[in-house]
């Protein structure tokens, strides 16, 4: 089941969702289980313990008028002195006399000391008298001497019952601890308030989130998918396959470099091909040369000398022309593995480029091709490799002189550019097409697949040869060509660095 990054998705947000509910529930509760509970029922049962009590009947009555004698109000204080512990300890209760300044005269507790003062953080009347200062019954709150808090439901008794506007009155108070919940009392309480509707909404978002995540899993997996279908099709050499880019911007983004890269690999194997053609072809005619000569040499079909000598030297040039390629072959792999030093020195680019024009001036004249030179003698020096420099623009003229029919011109020129120097090579030739022009420094790739012409002997290496070499250098290789107008090649090659101009003024 988790095989799959569909399923393994889907299974992430699921897992998230739930772990992010219980959290939000856990929270709740710990909120919840920190807040007090309601105590409208606790100060309920207060109110009835206090006028359960069998006080109550002598309060009303020490109540009903204000011409009481002393000695009858001081024996009614002494009685409810002497009741209130027995009613507190006969019905369990906290009991209390407290003065209207605090002072506590009884506490059947033993929290307070006789004469302590209390100190009362809330306090409220529970049963309005209207023209009276003193309700017939308060509520509230005090905090006990161990910090814990009470409520407590009170109703004074006055000296001089009668007035109640005395400030010495006293209270009998009936108390309880302010209640803390517990995880029970939590559900109890809030159950069907908070937690059910809670459940109710985490399953409600818990499907919608579900039903959500199965979309967003679908839309990254599904091009994943279209790809890796692609790439087993690829793999067994169906290069045709293409995925449509979709998705989110990486996927997307894969989905383009995919492609791209199927055109490469495309690409590739068809240069492979050709090259295989190429090779076969290009060892066979020599290799058939040099085993035909030779064979008639051997059997004395070429008796006179002036026939051994002509199939002597056929068999020269065609071994010549086999190792050449050779050498082209083992010169691209040395490049590309990095395995060739570049024997730095300085080079004044107006003299090579020199040398290599009057090498090739009298072949040039041969095929009737007009030759023109524009090379500055001032050019500054570069710092390269001489020989293999050589190697690049004999090349690159040696191609053109191939390609450029006679009556045409091949211009060799040079100037300085961008903190360099641009060697330009320029024909008049048959031009490379468009579609070619892109590849034309692939490995192995040749313009002309027909190869009816027979001075093409190479096989498509000379001008990756000629970048790999340029690059080596630093600079680039750059072409623009038109089909019957001929083709221009410009190389750049920057001036040397102040490091390099220290190495070569050491050499």
């Amino acid at each position: 089941m988790l095989q799959t990054l569909r399923n393994r998705l889907l299974l992430s947000f699921v897992a998230i969702l739930l772990i992010m509910l219980l959290l939000i529930g856990f929270i709740l509760l710990v909120f919840l289980a920190t807040r007090p509970l309601p105590t409208d029922d606790t100060i309920g049962h207060l109110t009835a313990t206090l006028l359960d009590v069998r006080l109550v009947d002598a309060i009303r009555i020490s109540l009903q008028g204000s011409a009481m004698e002393t000695g009858r109000q001081a024996a009614l204080e002494q009685e409810v002195l002497r009741s209130l512990p027995e009613e507190a300890s006969t019905r369990n209760i906290r009991a209390l006399i407290v003065s209207q300044t605090g002072q506590v005269d009884f506490d059947s507790d033993g929290s307070f000391d006789q004469g302590a003062t209390m100190t009362q953080t809330e306090r409220a009347a529970l049963i309005p008298t209207p023209g009276l200062r003193m309700s017939l019954l308060n509520r509230g709150r005090f905090r006990n001497p161990d910090g814990s808090e009470w409520l407590f439901v009170a109703q004074p008794i006055t000296r001089g019952l009668g007035r109640m506007q005395q400030p010495d009155a006293l209270f009998v108070m009936v108390a309880a601890p302010v209640p803390r919940p517990s995880l029970r009392q939590v559900f109890r309480t809030f159950g069907n308030t908070f937690f059910v509707p809670l459940v109710e909404a985490g399953l409600m978002g818990l499907v919608i989130a579900v039903g959500l995540a199965v979309l967003i899993a679908g839309s990254v997996a599904r091009p994943l998918q279209r790809i890796s279908q692609a790439a087993r099709q690829i793999a067994q050499g169906d290069y045709q396959q293409r995925v449509p880019a979709s998705g989110p911007r990486e996927v997307r983004a894969l989905a383009t470099s995919f492609n791209e890269m199927v055109g490469r690999v495309a690409a590739t194997q068809q240069v492979q091909r050709d090259f295989l053609a190429n090779v076969s072809h290009d060892l066979r005619t020599p290799l058939t040369s040099i085993q035909g000569f030779s064979q008639a040499i051997a059997e004395g079909v070429t008796s006179d000398p002036e026939s051994a000598q002509r199939a002597a030297q056929i068999i020269h040039d065609e071994a010549a022309r086999l190792h050449r390629m050779v050498e082209s072959l083992l010169d691209l792999a040395r490049i590309e593995a990095g395995e060739m030093n570049m024997l730095r020195s300085a080079i004044t680019p107006s003299d090579l480029l020199h040398g290599i024009g009057e090498s090739l001036s009298v072949k040039m004249q041969d095929k009737g091709l007009r030759f023109e030179q524009d090379i500055p003698p001032d050019l500054p020096r570069i710092a390269g490799d001489g020989d293999r420099l050589a190697q690049v623009f004999t090349n690159l003229l040696d191609n053109a002189v191939k390609h450029t029919p006679a009556g045409g011109t091949i211009t060799l020129g040079a100037h300085t550019a961008q903190n360099g120097i641009a060697v330009t090579v320029q024909d008049t030739g048959e031009g490379i097409p468009a579609d070619d022009l892109p590849r034309i420094f692939e490995r192995f790739y040749q313009v002309d697949k027909s190869r009816r012409n027979d001075q093409r002997s190479g096989m498509g290496l000379g001008l990756t040869i000629v970048r790999q070499i340029i690059e080596a250098h630093g600079g680039t290789i750059q072409v623009a060509s038109q089909v019957g107008q001929g083709s221009l090649f410009t190389v750049w090659l920057p001036l040397p660095t102040p490091d390099m101009t220290t190495v070569m003024a050491r050499r």
